[in-house]
């Protein structure tokens, strides 16, 4: 009876691939700091797998998220498209419906998709099921499936499996895998749980907020345990990958793996524990790996983004992935990941890159930070106030690579609350005096516009993203043109599944 039972749950086998057109394996593993993998010189033996595609493969050494939160990384990564174009860069804001995507040239170029994913950010209510034949957000919507970490990896690959046992033999496919597992809390299975250290215990931190941890930080012993939860969780993934690649190889199917990661991790380096409000390396470096038929065997150390990861995808299975502001990766080519942001809790933060400095501006406070991340890659020495020159030029060069879609034909005042008005002479947040022919850019996308006349009479309000844009009778014009984004509602309940994963944010005493 025993041996029956153990017989009857193996999972069937995979149906034979396309012997001339390997299947791609698209694997997003959320939060992954790309310091954490052995291939990037971890110390701890938490990636074996991915190491192992990595030496076979080209691994890009230094890859960078444009944002430092999963719902505009995500969609960047599988579009090729920034967030200041897309525009998906809060929780009320889903994919536009006329953005390019991967998954949707890759279904048009006869691959079967199949998308599967653990989390609310890259499910259905934002958009990203466009393009699959398949698609499975273990219906997290609910609040139960996703507060309690119920979606594991295992669960994912299960799901994969099951699509590709569906298909004919010779059908190649196209597989999106999310992972959210070594995104907090980290709750790693067992065996897993007691690889680094102790199991877990009721007493032990419970995240609550990136604020509160400011205030609170966790002790050396609580920040080392939290740290080992999170490497059990990495290598909780890569052996459920190394077991999904056993099963393709024991079927005959060639494979090409993307790997990356949409954000990293802060564990203390600027005095907290998480992610979503800086732009640290911590925040935005990630792991990239490409692997399989027709990749080379090399090191990528220039600097790419996630941007790049779509085009490149596109480029290795002869797909067109038209209007992308990225660019394929498999050979040499100019420096990439420019520009990072983010507007989360109430900020207004943007990173230039110009190598081989990086420069942090607070466009809210007008603070900067610049560090060359050449000599100090994570990024500890301020050198604005030692080479001012610097800070200089790489501010300009920022502000010259900005769209200035927004232009007027009127004298007056324009306002925004909670934006920046970048000109070709400068950044003035929250309020911009106007003069006819005046052209400017205004950061968040999503910031409103307000505009009064020169004797203080309010004339409209509009927003390039989320809002009215003007119409021909406006005194503002908005020449910026492409994607908008879809807007999105949750209830009460989706809400509260964002507080509880630090998504909301809530000021500490």
């Amino acid at each position: 009876m025993f041996v029956l039972l153990v017989w009857a749950c193996q999972p069937a086998p995979l149906p034979a691939g396309a012997p001339d057109r390997p299947d791609v394996i698209f694997v997003s593993i959320d939060t992954l700091r790309a310091d954490h993998l052995g291939a990037w010189g971890y110390a701890r033996d938490t990636s074996p797998f991915l190491d192992s595609l990595a030496s076979a493969g080209t691994r890009y050494a230094d890859a960078w998220s444009p944002a430092p939160w999963t719902l505009p990384s995500h969609a960047t990564m599988l579009s090729g498209v920034l967030p200041s174009r897309h525009g998906a860069i809060e929780s009320d804001l889903a994919l536009p419906s006329d953005i390019p995507w991967l998954p949707e040239a890759a279904r048009a170029a006869g691959y079967a998709t199949g998308g599967f994913v653990s989390t609310l950010f890259v499910g259905e209510r934002y958009g990203f099921q466009r393009g699959f034949d398949a698609f499975d957000d273990f219906d997290i919507d609910d609040e139960k499936t996703n507060l309690q970490a119920t979606v594991d990896a295992e669960d994912v690959t299960a799901r994969a499996r099951r699509f590709l046992t569906e298909r004919a033999d010779g059908a190649p496919a196209f597989l999106f895998l999310h992972f959210y597992d070594a995104h907090y809390a980290y709750d790693p299975p067992k065996p897993w749980n007691t690889r680094y250290d102790r199991e877990s215990a009721s007493s032990d931190p419970k995240y609550k907020n990136y604020a509160y941890y400011q205030k609170h930080p966790l002790d050396d012993a609580a920040l080392a345990h939290q740290i080992a939860q999170y490497d059990e969780e990495i290598r909780y993934v890569d052996d459920t990958l190394r077991a999904f690649d056993a099963a393709l190889r024991a079927a005959g199917r060639e494979a090409i793996w993307v790997i990356v990661a949409d954000h990293g991790e802060e564990f203390g380096e600027r005095g907290s524990w998480g992610h979503g409000h800086t732009l640290w390396p911590e925040q935005l470096h990630v792991p990239w790996i490409l692997a399989g038929p027709g990749v080379p065997t090399r090191v990528v150390d220039a600097r790419v983004g996630l941007e790049d990861v779509a085009p490149t995808v596109a480029a290795l299975i002869g797909v067109d992935l038209p209007d992308a502001d990225g660019r394929p990766r498999l050979g040499a080519g100019p420096i990439g990941a420019r520009v990072a942001d983010t507007s989360r809790f109430d900020t207004n933060l943007v990173r230039w890159h110009d190598p081989p400095y990086d420069l942090h501006l607070d466009l809210r406070t007008g603070a900067r930070h610049l560090c060359d991340v050449a000599a100090d890659p994570t990024c500890q020495t301020d050198l604005a106030a030692t080479r001012p020159d610097e800070v200089v030029r790489l501010e300009a060069g920022f502000r010259a690579a900005q769209p200035m879609a927004w232009s007027t034909s009127i004298s007056g005042v324009a306002t925004s609350p909670s934006g920046a008005f970048i000109t070709a002479s400068g950044v003035a947040p929250r309020r911009l005096a106007l003069t006819p022919g005046a052209a400017f850019t205004l950061l968040p996308v999503d910031a409103e516009l307000a505009v009064a006349d020169s004797s203080g009479v309010r004339l409209g309000t509009w927003a390039a993203v989320g809002g009215a844009r003007p119409d021909d009778g406006a005194p503002v014009t908005w020449s910026g043109g492409g994607v908008a984004p879809q807007e999105v509602s949750l209830d009460a309940a989706q809400r509260a599944q964002l507080e509880a994963l630090g998504y909301v944010h809530e000021e500490e005493p």
